[in-house]
């Protein structure tokens, strides 16, 4: 009996270490991504997005793929901005999405 209890114990500290290890990593992931506010993205999804949340989501996404900021900015205006009306009279949303896009790579 003795040496179940120990056993179980063991068990239990390496499933602790594990799920440690497991959120740590999550952690990592959520921080080298692009980190954009509730508020910003409600305002993005709304004027730079058509009120699409899908479509936002899937440019972030891309945009989490990129190794400098060069590229991004030239994806979104070769192929974001096109489908957008270019984000004409929009460019206060514009300047602060790319503010925080920015800060990714910097």
């Amino acid at each position: 009996f003795e040496a179940k209890k120990e056993v179980l114990t063991n068990e239990s500290k390496s499933e602790t270490v594990f799920e440690e290890a497991k959120s740590k990593s999550l952690n990592d992931k959520l921080t080298r991504g692009i980190n954009i506010g509730l508020n910003d993205r409600i305002a993005f999804e709304k004027k730079l997005f058509g009120g699409s949340s899908d479509d936002f989501n899937r440019v972030l996404s891309q945009l989490n793929t990129f190794d400098s900021f060069d590229e991004v900015n030239g994806f979104i205006n070769d192929f974001v901005k096109p489908d957008y009306n270019n984000w004409e009279g929009k460019e206060e949303y514009e300047n602060r999405f790319l503010e925080i896009v920015e800060k990714k790579f910097n």
